[in-house]
């Protein structure tokens, strides 16, 4: 598979796109007044302590107070095993598992007013503050740096027994007296030498955090993440990205300079790009980036997807559409359906959309049918690298499946809230809008003398008056006995009316 970057930078945005086999799959976004907060490190103060949820809210200095559940605080007495890591894009959480440990009530462990050193693990999303964690780990190319514990791990996608063996021996040669290591996939085939360095950055880095803490008031940030373009190079190179094409001078060097120091094996794999055309225009990433963002995706068969992101769940319908086959329905939907999962998997990473995911496929009568597709979705699934969950067919015909949820959705961080229809995707008719002028205008009559009513409106809705909708206009000044005059105002939006009394 060819695989390559594109780094798209500016000084107010900076974009990042995934191109496997010329196709852009992955697209990371980071506004400089909206820098991430995953990774950061905040001087916190508890604001309240929830016993019901066994959880606290931190205030860290932000609008939102962040989530701190009493799992995610360091005590001496954990006991949760870290050598059953997992590797999240590149960036290892350790398991909980509630059946090793017992976790002790959250008014044991905090109380209110209290200063505490926590660590953003989950960004805000949509009204949710930050969820915070005070076990601080410190990410380095080959290893995460756990200054609350005393635990070695390995990243369980690291699959070789003889390389695993050989890197756990190296850590516990080098662990430091205080603290424990996670050694990252990324760590394979490194020598001992290369995670020392490795090493050493990292105390030097928490020898500071914990300097500055001292003197840092609560509600203060002490250690920021990397931006973005450092973070990726970081975390998402991997052996299958041959190129990473940057289209700023300022932030080539900035990576040339991180590369050379850290992973001197991708220093030349970065090209700056200085063309006129910009760079993701080349590759035909912003035509992408529009098409993502509608709702309907078309198939090349003729069939489309409809995607819905609501607040509760992600839904994605599959119709055939213009697609008939030859023979019978059930081959036209199997076929319709095995096109969808490719499209379908594309969008769940190009979107970035996480959570609970319903897929709705054409109907299918042969149970052959039906696992085929789940073994099709199961392998395109393997390309992603977000955790992902997939349930059976459910007794209605629907595939549940989760994704997790680690920033958000492409919708949201590009779209807003439409003004005129809030969110529903969907406005009133003119019908509905003029109906309900007339209730409007008959309520004012009766609560207050007059000799006539003037109606001020957009002009769209004027014309309906005068047409359609005149012979109702006749008959509702019949009504009432009393004349409506009809006004234009092209400044007012369609929904939006005036009611005077003459």
């Amino acid at each position: 598979m060819s695989v390559e970057l594109l780094v798209n930078a500016s000084p107010f945005e900076t974009r990042i796109v995934r191109i496997e086999n010329g196709r852009a799959e992955e697209l990371y976004i980071e506004r400089e007044r909206e820098r991430g907060l995953k990774g950061n490190i905040y001087k916190g103060k508890v604001q309240r302590v929830l016993p019901g949820i066994q959880a606290a809210f931190i205030d860290i200095g932000l609008e939102k107070a962040g989530f701190l559940y009493a799992g995610d605080i360091a005590t001496h007495s954990r006991t949760e095993d870290i050598e059953n890591t997992t590797d999240e894009n590149s960036e290892q959480e350790p398991v909980e598992n509630h059946g090793k440990r017992t976790i002790a009530p959250i008014a044991s462990l905090l109380r209110e007013q209290q200063e505490v050193l926590v660590q953003v693990s989950k960004e805000p999303i949509s009204s949710k503050g930050p969820r915070l964690t005070s076990l601080i780990s410190l990410a380095g190319r080959h290893l995460v740096y756990l200054p609350g514990t005393e635990h070695i791990g390995i990243a369980r996608r690291m699959e070789s027994i003889p390389e695993r063996e050989r890197l756990l021996e190296i850590a516990h040669q080098i662990k430091p007296e205080q603290g424990g290591l996670i050694i990252r996939t990324v760590a394979e085939g490194h020598s001992r030498e290369e995670l020392e360095q490795d090493l050493a950055f990292l105390l030097r880095l928490w020898h500071d955090i914990e300097n500055r803490c001292k003197t840092a008031s609560p509600g203060t940030v002490v250690h920021t993440e990397l931006n973005l373009y450092l973070r990726v190079l970081r975390d998402y190179v991997d052996d299958d990205v041959e190129k990473i094409h940057i289209d700023s001078k300022e932030a080539y060097h900035a990576m040339k300079h991180f590369a050379a120091q850290f992973m001197p094996e991708v220093a030349d794999r970065l090209y700056y790009y200085p063309g006129d055309r910009p760079v993701f225009d080349l590759y035909g990433v912003e035509s992408t980036i529009a098409a993502a963002l509608k709702r309907q995706v078309p198939l090349k068969s003729g069939g489309y997807l409809v995607i819905d992101q609501t607040e509760a769940l992600i839904a994605i319908d599959v119709n055939s559409g213009s697609f008939t086959s030859s023979h019978n329905m059930e081959e036209t939907g199997f076929k319709t359906n095995l096109e969808a999962v490719h499209e379908i998997v594309h969008h769940l990473r190009l979107r970035n959309l996480g959570g609970i995911i319903v897929l709705d496929f054409i109907d299918m009568q042969e149970e052959e049918n039906k696992q085929r597709l789940m073994q099709l979705l199961e392998k395109a699934l393997e390309r992603d690298k977000s955790k992902t969950h997939i349930a059976q067919f459910s007794t209605l015909g629907l595939i549940e499946m989760t994704r997790k949820r680690t920033r958000d959705s492409l919708e949201r961080i590009l779209l807003q809230e439409c003004h005129s229809c809030h969110g529903s995707g969907r406005e009133k008719s003119l019908t509905t809008i003029c109906y309900q002028m007339f209730r409007d205008v008959m309520a004012e009559a009766r609560a207050y003398p007059c000799e006539k009513l003037m109606v001020i409106a957009n002009p769209l809705l004027i014309d309906l008056l005068l047409g359609e909708e005149s012979e109702d206009v006749t008959k509702l000044e019949h009504f009432l006995s009393k004349e409506i005059v009809l006004k234009s105002d092209s400044q007012l939006a369609p929904e939006n009316y005036e009611i005077a009394l003459l």
